[in-house]
């Protein structure tokens, strides 16, 4: 069997980290390449380059800054390998990280997405091991229903992916304004094949920025892009017969006008955890995978529909 590769992709925007975490990519024995998009406003990531330069090592500066969306799709673009490892630059890769992944790439055939437990460092300097508790090997869709109250996907921190799910159709035309694109990326995987899970910590990340209240327009895109996330689940699954069947739309409908009514009312910062508190609620209403995948794509038909009211009303 022919040995996997892995790209190390790292979005890099200046961050006091950045030397660490190239360090730590630099050191995974089995990275074919760590590819740099350098996104800084100044030389500091290209100085650090040029210092640790190797002939794994391929640094490269746009013309203008990228998002971390396009960062992403023009890293991957960039790789010649059939596995990606996204990196930030405040992120630290532990030692033979990226081996150990790849171990269980080839253990487990068919699998499309690896991640482990990972810990994150708050800029008060405490320390928090995120881990869950989940099997080694988890069946892609039944992990589907359990993303939602708490992801451990919602950034690249801690996946290895195959390239293609990066440079596939729906990830490209996702908002590049979306904070949930990571999270989008791990569900295509999630409808491609089956996941691994280490529950050992492999990463570390050092949490830099505070959270900060989202702007209605920035809602308004990620509500959209995964409203399209969500229809493609439901699209791709087998239960699509199923979800016909099932006569939902009232439950539908009022989750539609529940969210049309946020919006009315400006409640900007309500509207993210209402989606998603649905979302669990009416997963919990009903028995059967099945069923749950159906209302998953009910839902997504009944949000795109208050969706396409949100930008009107919020003028």
């Amino acid at each position: 069997m022919e040995t996997l590769k892995a790209d190390i992709l790292i979005s890099a925007y200046g961050s006091v980290y950045f030397e660490k975490c190239l360090s730590s990519a630099l050191s995974q024995r089995t990275a074919a390449r760590v590819i740099v998009c350098d996104n800084s406003p100044d030389d500091t990531v290209r100085e650090i380059s040029e210092k640790y330069a190797c002939p794994r090592l391929i640094c490269f500066r746009p013309e203008e800054p990228l998002t971390l969306h396009e960062s992403c799709l023009r890293l991957a673009e960039s790789s010649t390998a059939q596995w990606v490892r996204f990196l930030q630059d405040c992120e630290i890769l532990a030692e033979n990280s990226l081996e150990k992944r790849l171990e269980q790439a080839e253990t487990f055939g068919g699998i499309s997405m690896t991640f482990s437990a990972y810990t994150s460092i708050t800029p008060d300097g405490k320390r928090h091991r995120i881990y869950y508790d989940l099997p080694e090997f988890v069946k892609g869709e039944d992990y589907l229903f359990n993303i939602f109250e708490e992801t451990p996907l919602k950034r690249f921190t801690n996946i290895l992916i195959k390239k293609d799910i990066i440079l596939s159709y729906l990830f490209r035309e996702l908002s590049p304004f979306s904070e949930w694109v990571p999270a989008a990326a791990a569900m295509i995987a999630m409808t491609e094949g089956d996941l691994v899970y280490s529950s050992e910590t492999m990463v570390t990340r050092y949490e830099t920025q505070p959270e900060k209240t989202p702007e209605p327009e920035m809602l308004l895109d990620e509500a959209e892009s995964m409203m399209n996330v969500l229809t493609y689940i439901e699209s791709a699954t087998s239960a699509r017969k199923a979800a016909r069947r099932l006569k939902k739309e009232l439950m539908a409908e009022i989750i539609r006008e529940n969210t049309v009514s946020l919006i009315k009312e400006k409640r900007w910062s309500d509207i993210r955890n209402y989606i998603f508190g649905a979302l669990q609620i009416n997963k919990k209403a009903v028995l059967g995978t099945v069923f749950h995948i159906s209302v998953l794509g009910l839902f997504a038909r009944a949000a795109a529909r208050a969706v396409k009211n949100l930008r009107s009303v919020s003028k």
